[in-house]
Formats: structure tokens, C-alpha cells, sequence
């Protein structure tokens, strides 16, 4: 019976040290793999975002102020969302093109709300310089080098 225990208990011991080993390993080494066709894909993806953003908001800055310009920019991200529809990981893209549509879309209704107050200012006030002669403004005195 004390050989059975002695030869139990050198097992038990045996498995606590190997799997102790295995814990150990795999903490102080990682296992590193190449990444597989769909992270690279997802990466690819992202990468192109990331660079479609700084392009972009350098066009957005250029075009603030232009309704026209700012339509354009519009439909390029109606194109893209329109080719990346049926794409799942394109979701990051998708969103991010519809948030830059509803940002350009408000900005466009600022712009136009604008362009709409302008004439109704200048109708309601008329410039006073238009409806009263300006009094003739006095000249400077010179010296005469003579004197």
C-alpha cells in the first residue's frame, strides 16, 4: 500500500511539474504567428480609412465655405458607401462615411440659412452713406517750406 501511495503521489508530483513548465513557457515566451489573409485584409482596410480621413479633412478644410465643393465631397462618400455595401468589414468605413455626409450636410444648411439672411440684411438695412451725402472731409494743413 506504501508503494502504491509513494508511486501515486511521484505521479501527481510529476503532473504538477510539467504543467507549472507549460504555464511558465507560455507566459515568458509568446507564441507569435503571421498574421492570417483576413488581418491583413482588416488591416488593409483600416489603413485605407486612415488615410481617406486625412485627405479628406484637408478637402473639407479647402471647401468649408463652398457649397458646391461641399455637395461633391458628398457624393464621393455616397460612391464609396454605395461600392462598400455589401462588405462586412467595411463597417468601420461605412460608418465613418455617413457620419462625414451628416457632418457635410449640416454645414451645407449653415452655409445656405447664411446666404439666406445676407439679402434680407441688406434690404432691411439700407447703407446710410447711399442716402446721405457724405460732408466733404477736411485736408491736413501743410507746412509751407517758405515759411
Amino acid at each position: 500500500m506504501k508503494l502504491l501511495l509513494l508511486v501515486l503521489g511521484l505521479f501527481v508530483l510529476l503532473a504538477a511539474v510539467i504543467i507549472s513548465y507549460n504555464v511558465w513557457h507560455a507566459f515568458s515566451e509568446p507564441l507569435v504567428a503571421r498574421p492570417g489573409p483576413y488581418e491583413l485584409g482588416r488591416q488593409h482596410l483600416h489603413d485605407q480609412l486612415e488615410a481617406a480621413r486625412k485627405r479628406e479633412a484637408e478637402f473639407e478644410r479647402q471647401d468649408w465655405d463652398s457649397v458646391t465643393l461641399l455637395r461633391g465631397l458628398i457624393a464621393s462618400h455616397q460612391q464609396r458607401i454605395d461600392r462598400l455595401t455589401g462588405n462586412k468589414e467595411a463597417a468601420e468605413i461605412i460608418a465613418y462615411d455617413r457620419d462625414a455626409i451628416t457632418r457635410i450636410q449640416a454645414r451645407i444648411a449653415d452655409l445656405e440659412a447664411k446666404q439666406r439672411e445676407q439679402p434680407a440684411e441688406r434690404l432691411s438695412n439700407p447703407e446710410d452713406s447711399a442716402a446721405t451725402p457724405s460732408a466733404p472731409k477736411p485736408q491736413p494743413k501743410l507746412a509751407h517750406p517758405d515759411k
